[in-house]
């Protein structure tokens, strides 16, 4: 009986000792799990609202202040306060947070499984006591680590690409400006000779509608004078409003109210470039313009992808490793593999799309670098054609102006056929438009070739 005594003495001091011990582990468990949740939860990021605006942010007054803008100093300031590059560099970190998820290694996957059995022995033995099962189990997915690289290098490729865009985004803004600063210096150059024409008109209608009453001169006089002030009001409006447009049109692009008056420079003639200028641009083309650069980029992007599919083809095997204990204290370490049989599949689909989409970003290339190249040649020849007729039209401009000065005397002293007269002063007003359109033609292919050669300042 003693024997069978200490024995059962024996058996419940080791169950005690079990039970304590599972306990001290519970405790050890639920400390860890406690520390490694602060741990996650301090490096979580926190949700701030952010409220939309409440009204507009357009700007009260010029901007560089109030002196003359040159050309150039527009453009600038197109550039850092236009609201749509404002809104494209918002949207860039987009691209930005992609490449930088790309670039993170997949997390692995951890799960823990715990069970508490219910039908207890009664009355309970301590010879075989009961335990908790538990389980923990981690995985890891190597195919996400095998093609990790080649997914980070095509994100880095679309930001990249992303950047260049914005780039000549920045760039097609610049020409904007210089057109509109264009437009609205030719318009109020326009507007000006229009209007001092129109009074100068306006005066010999009212002198020839005196006369007719005095009876001096005749009525085909009076309608003469009458016709000619009438087309030059039509000019004169047809003036002013393209030059509102112009004024409306730079007030949006560089963010300032509708009323802000920004002064400007006087123009000068552009700057036909030569030949051999043009030829050493072309060369050049690929490592100047932004957008041949992000085609480049997002092409290589796109090699980037075709590697990950063709990588992605391989066998995805996801490795685990186990751990755990059943309610007997018999404890269980293994592992499992998962593996993707490539039987059918294959990827293959994915990487034919990849590919052809590749072959398409290639032809899209060939076909931007042909057609700006052509479109080169094509502005520098406008452009050549454009200032021959502009420099003949400027010589004969003097002497056509001094034969309306002249007929004008003559015709006011009835020496000059009315229809004649009015003939020589259309043909004048005709000529000076002539110069400013060939004028404005003239800088608009500058600007444009510029921006197509990349040779912009």
């Amino acid at each position: 009986m003693s024997t069978a005594g200490d024995h059962y003495i024996t058996g419940d001091r080791v169950a005690a000792w079990a039970a304590g011990r599972c306990r001290w582990m519970v405790r050890k468990c639920r400390r860890c799990a406690w520390v490694a949740g602060v741990g996650v939860l301090t490096s979580c990021a926190i949700y701030h609202p952010v409220p939309l605006p409440a009204g507009s942010d357009l700007a009260r007054q010029a901007p560089g202040g109030v002196l003359p803008l040159d050309m150039n100093r527009v453009a600038t300031l197109a550039v850092l306060n236009n609201p749509g590059l404002r809104s494209a560099r918002a949207s860039l970190g987009i691209a930005q947070a992609q490449a930088f998820a790309a670039g993170l290694l997949p997390d692995p996957h951890f799960s823990y499984t715990a069970s508490h059995a219910t039908d207890h022995v009664l009355p309970p033995d301590p010879r075989y006591p009961e335990y908790n099962e538990y389980g923990l189990e981690l995985d890891v997915d190597l195919l996400a680590l095998l093609t990790h690289s080649s997914v980070r290098a095509s994100a880095r490729g679309d930001y990249r690409q992303a950047e260049l865009q914005l780039l000549w985004q920045e760039w097609q803004t610049v020409a904007q400006a210089r057109t509109l600063y264009v437009q609205q210096t030719i318009a109020a150059a326009r507007r000006t000779y229009l209007a001092s024409a129109e009074q100068i008109y306006a005066h010999a209608a009212q002198d020839s509608q005196r006369a007719l009453a005095e009876g001096n001169v005749t009525l085909e006089q009076v309608s003469t004078d009458r016709a000619v002030l009438i087309d030059l009001q039509a000019q004169l409006g047809t003036a002013e409003r393209s030059l509102l447009t112009a004024q409306q049109e730079l007030r949006a692009l560089l963010g300032v109210q509708p009323e802000v008056v920004i002064p400007l420079t006087r123009l000068g003639m552009p700057a036909v470039p030569d030949r051999a200028s043009v030829v050493a641009s072309i060369a050049r083309l690929t490592q100047l313009r932004p957008d041949l650069r992000a085609l480049q980029a997002g092409y290589s992007a796109e090699e980037a992808r075709v590697r990950t599919a063709i990588l992605s083809q391989f066998p995805n095997v996801g490795i685990g490793f186990t751990k755990a204990r059943d309610d007997s204290d018999v404890h269980l370490l293994g592992g499992a593999v998962n593996l993707t049989l490539p039987l059918f599949n294959r990827g293959r689909g994915q990487i034919a799309i990849e590919r052809a989409t590749r072959a398409q970003l290639r032809a899209d290339y060939q076909s931007r670098l042909d057609q700006t190249i052509g479109d080169a040649w094509q502005l520098w020849n406008e452009m050549r054609q454009l200032s021959r007729q502009l420099a003949d039209l400027d010589r004969r401009l003097p002497g056509l102006e001094a034969s309306v000065h002249d007929a004008r005397g003559a015709y006011q002293r009835h020496e000059f056929p009315a229809a004649d007269y009015f003939t020589l002063v259309s043909s004048y007003l005709s000529a000076q438009a002539t110069h400013f359109d060939l004028l404005q033609s003239l800088w608009s292919d500058s600007i444009a070739l510029a921006t197509l050669l990349g040779t912009q300042t």
